[in-house]
């Protein structure tokens, strides 16, 4: 009889690697989309500050905006962190010990993962729904209270930060506005009066000559 061929056994360990990695691929990839979705909406935030110089910072918009990208930065930082914890308990020799804090872990790293997949959805579809907008920014403004350290009003830090940027873009029209001002002519491109004065004295010297000799011929 043929010898069976004996099967693979896979191990806890083995699957908690296979995780691991395809947790590692899917923060990669909410990163950098994530990292784009912020910069959009600072982009949004500058735009609504040019259109509301004087108001902005009573713009309900324009505080959950600002509130929203910290919330998402916080996602990102907890979502990198969780990370690194799970691959120093695969490092472990002995992963029995950790087996089960290991599985918590990676079970946390997907609640985060669920929740950077809703920052997606459009904010103005999130400020229509009024339920939705006052969960969603009780959730916000309860993580940032928890995780922003030497705040004591997270409000004060927001109304320093949108001061911060409305400096950033008086600033670049103040730079935009010098670049537009027409160059004037370089003083080395004017004629030396000197050498216009010597030349102007070459032309009289031979009227002053004819000047001389005239007695002469009359007597």
């Amino acid at each position: 009889m043929g010898q069976k061929g004996s099967k693979i056994k896979i191990t806890e360990q083995d699957k908690a690697v296979l995780q691991l990695k395809q947790s590692k691929d899917s923060i990669h990839k909410y990163t950098r989309r994530t990292s784009s979705l912020i910069d959009e909406e600072r982009q949004q935030l500058k735009s609504l500050i040019k259109e509301n110089p004087k108001t902005y910072k009573q713009n309900t918009k324009v505080r959950f905006i600002l509130k929203r990208i910290h919330y998402q930065e916080h996602l990102l930082d907890q979502a990198s962190d969780q990370l690194v914890n799970l691959e120093n308990m695969l490092s472990n020799i002995e992963f029995k010990l950790v087996e089960k804090q290991f599985f918590q872990g990676l079970q946390n790293g997907n609640v985060i993962l669920t929740k950077l997949n809703k920052e997606f959805k459009n904010i103005d579809d999130i400020m229509d729904d009024v339920q939705e907008q006052i969960a969603y920014q009780s959730e916000i403004d309860e993580t940032l209270a928890q995780h922003v350290s030497g705040v004591n009003n997270y409000e004060d830090e927001i109304d320093k930060e949108l001061d911060v940027m409305e400096l950033e873009i008086e600033g670049k029209k103040e730079t935009n506005v010098i670049e537009q001002i027409p160059e004037m002519p370089s003083i080395d491109k004017l004629p030396e009066l000197k050498d216009a004065t010597k030349k102007e004295g070459t032309l009289h010297e031979p009227q002053r000559e004819k000047g001389r000799q005239e007695p002469a011929l009359l007597a």
